[in-house]
């Protein structure tokens, strides 16, 4: 068996890469020089990397978390700060129930400053089922289902209402003005044609 020494290898590699230079275009050197100098700046850095990295002990990481103070949600307000002040109105009063009425200064109005087109808001039914609701489910700042998921009486709602429609299903939205910017867009395409009532308080932002 022949045996090669490293004159030898030294030598085939220097006609081979001599023959290759030769015959190549500029485009396919440039080409493959790029490629090699991604390789071994790849190469270097991973091993630098590699080697600069420091495993933390774990007397360091218990250390670290005692130290860490997290920073205030909110920053400090001082007492003597205006909007913590107690404020007191002399003059007209307004007592407000929601209702199809509203006394002010004593006398009774219509009231035409709520959307509360059905009175469902004063309605003592209505008033029954929602403390029971907030005494099972809670109460929050706000309702999206997005933020609290759903629940049972969300799917018992939409299978009530598909029912109703006789359609197969419903869709419940927490906010009427979210089914025109989500519901509408997402089931609508082009050439479907949507029937909606012309006294529909959201009808100007559809069109």
């Amino acid at each position: 068996m022949p045996t090669y020494h490293e004159e030898d290898y030294n030598h085939y590699f220097s006609n081979h890469l001599s023959s290759h230079i030769s015959t190549s275009s500029y485009k396919q050197l440039i080409t493959e020089s790029v490629i090699l100098s991604a390789i071994i700046y790849g190469v270097i850095v991973l091993k630098f990397r590699k080697q600069k990295h420091t495993w933390l002990t774990e007397q360091q990481k218990e250390r670290i978390i005692a130290e860490w103070k997290p920073e205030p949600l909110v920053p400090e307000i001082p007492a003597e700060h205006s909007a913590l002040e107690t404020h007191y109105f002399d003059g007209l009063n307004i007592f407000l129930k929601v209702s199809k009425f509203v006394i002010y200064d004593g006398k009774e109005y219509l009231n035409l400053a709520t959307t509360n087109f059905l009175g469902l808001i004063g309605d003592k039914t209505v008033e029954e089922v929602a403390k029971e609701a907030i005494a099972k489910y809670g109460v929050g700042s706000c309702g999206p289902r997005h933020f609290y998921g759903t629940v049972d009486v969300h799917l018992a709602l939409e299978k009530q209402l598909a029912d109703f429609l006789g359609c197969e299903e419903a869709v419940l939205y927490s906010y009427g003005f979210v089914t025109i910017s989500s519901a509408i867009p997402s089931y609508a395409k082009k050439g479907d044609v949507i029937f909606v009532d012309k006294g529909n308080l959201f009808y100007r932002y559809i069109l």
